[in-house]
């Protein structure tokens, strides 16, 4: 895995139980190529990283909810696992915000599927270059 990082082939990869999960820059390209958007969820700012060094231009949008409840309301989780994923996305956004392209929220699911949407729709075609 580390030399597939090193070589930049490997954007991604991600463990879910037991099971790992790859995205390589190549499954990317070919998505850009067909003229659709790649939604990699739960990417991380090492992806982010990746994707920007392979010269694809990412879109990165955080989804941020005010209230374990929200986030419940969206996503089957327990009150602690909720309240962790505030204080993750309170964190990203604190340590890496010139990497997001937007940051977006909404109290159920319709309203964070639009605002994603919308944020696509926005930044679509544009490219960017964070500020160091």
């Amino acid at each position: 895995m580390e030399r597939c990082g090193e070589e930049g082939a490997l954007i991604d990869c991600q463990r879910k139980k037991n099971e790992y999960y790859y995205t390589t820059r190549e499954e990317v390209q070919s998505v850009s190529d067909n003229g659709k958007h790649c939604v990699l969820e739960d990417a991380s700012i090492y992806t982010v990283d990746q994707l920007q060094k392979a010269g694809l231009h990412p879109i990165v949008i955080l989804v941020k909810c005010k209230s374990s409840h929200e986030i419940r309301s969206v996503r089957n989780c327990t009150a602690e696992q909720a309240q962790r994923a505030i204080n993750k996305a309170t964190k990203l956004e604190s340590e890496h915000l010139p990497k997001f392209t937007s940051i977006v929220s909404g109290n159920h699911c319709d309203d964070l599927f639009k605002s994603i949407i919308s944020a696509v729709n926005l930044h679509k075609g544009s490219f960017w270059l964070p500020i160091r």
